[in-house]
């Protein structure tokens, strides 16, 4: 906040909308709430009727302010809470807050932006500062993302086992309890095992199966039918129901012979995240990473949009990105001027895809060290041919 020139950042929200709230409070609750933190200053929340007394109950938060007859009085004049936000804020701040200049991230709504102006304080939009502040873990939060990753191997090794148990059949495709093996099979045995082990799909997760997983990001319709001999991509990125922290594992799963050509993307990909695990490390420079990855691949014949803004095949996405509360935060690995820092965690996910077979992707999860990074995913092969 020093940085930035702010004497506080504020925001409001609530833990399955907004993770700045969860992690800055730990209150796992759909309820809003309101949220203060000055810098050198414990964060103040404010909050009404219940969902104080449970916020006390349940959280480290020791400061609050009382919502609850301001909440009142808005109710009892039939004014809504959304257009009176100066209301709100105004006695929150004045009893919390002596500065003059607050932070607000970018799902700040609009709304608070300017209640916060009109009750006189000078607003700056800080859109890096909290998600700068959140991509160095605690040990807490790598146990937390640890634990992500068990429960997202258990539910990877269900599906390959289905995988596996299947039988060819005419054209072939893969048969599975009397029927042909669809991404529908597998995606309902992932999500039943993640609930077994307290965890949830975050978003829908990925099967691309065949020549649909050269689109790397397909996410694969539930009646596509898996067929022997070829790449079926399983992209799993599940949250913990309590925990709120995520993993982000891929395999690629292969039944049947597999010819050069795949065996050479494998090997590619591979290679690649061998490399880049090699150089993980506290301090490196992001952009020596890729370059890292991007110089394997070229060795093995396949170019990437790294190199190679115009090319359809090969990498056609970045390596990796930070987990966390979510899927996608930071550090980006897009930003190639900066350095990789101890306590960032990292999912790796070379890959190569062809138009005419398909794609290989293998993701795992790393926590940066000061010297070679901790991998999180274990007790998964890399390699699943089955």
């Amino acid at each position: 906040m020093e940085t930035e020139g702010v004497d506080a950042i504020v925001f409001e929200g609530n833990a399955f909308e907004k993770p700045d709230v969860f992690w800055l409070t730990g209150f796992r609750s759909s309820d809003t709430i309101l949220c203060l933190h000055q810098v050198g200053e414990e964060t103040v929340v404010g909050a009404a009727y219940h969902t104080l007394t449970r916020l006390l109950k349940e959280t480290r938060i020791r400061k609050t302010f009382d919502l609850t007859e301001i909440h009142n009085q808005l109710k009892a004049e039939n004014r809504r809470i959304l257009e009176f936000q100066e209301l709100i804020y105004g006695p929150f701040l004045r009893e919390h807050f002596t500065g003059r200049v607050i932070g607000v991230p970018d799902h700040a709504p609009a709304s608070i932006v300017i209640a916060l102006q009109r009750l006189g304080y000078t607003v700056k939009v800080v859109p890096y500062l909290l998600k700068n502040a959140r991509a160095r873990k605690s040990t807490e939060e790598t146990r937390a993302i640890q634990k992500c990753n068990e429960a997202t191997v258990d539910a990877l090794k269900v599906v390959v086992e289905i995988i596996k148990d299947s039988e060819i059949g005419p054209n072939r495709t893969l048969i599975y309890d009397g029927g042909p093996l669809t991404v529908q099979h597998l995606k309902l045995a992932v999500d039943r095992k993640l609930l077994e082990m307290s965890a949830e799909s975050a978003e829908d997760m990925i099967v691309a199966v065949g020549t649909s997983g050269s689109d790397w990001h397909s996410h694969g319709q539930m009646n596509d039918l898996l067929k022997a001999e070829e790449p079926v991509i399983i992209d799993v990125f599940p949250r913990l129901k309590l925990d709120r922290y995520v993993a982000d594992v891929t395999r690629t799963v292969v039944k049947g012979r597999i010819d050069s050509q795949l065996r050479r993307m494998f090997d590619a990909v591979t290679s690649s995240i061998d490399a880049v695990v090699d150089c993980l490390t506290d301090q490196v420079l992001i952009e020596d990473v890729n370059n890292v990855c991007y110089q394997q691949l070229i060795s093995h014949g396949f170019d990437s949009k790294y190199l190679n803004v115009h090319t359809e095949e090969g990498m056609t996405h970045g390596l990796g990105h930070g987990i966390g509360l979510e899927v996608h935060e930071n550090p980006s690995l897009y930003e190639y001027s900066s350095r990789l820092q101890e306590g960032n965690v990292l999912a790796i996910e070379p890959g190569v895809y062809l138009k005419t077979v398909g794609g290989v992707r293998i993701e795992n999860d790393y926590l940066i060290t000061k010297g070679r990074p901790q991998l999180l995913t274990t007790g998964l092969e890399d390699i699943i041919f089955v």
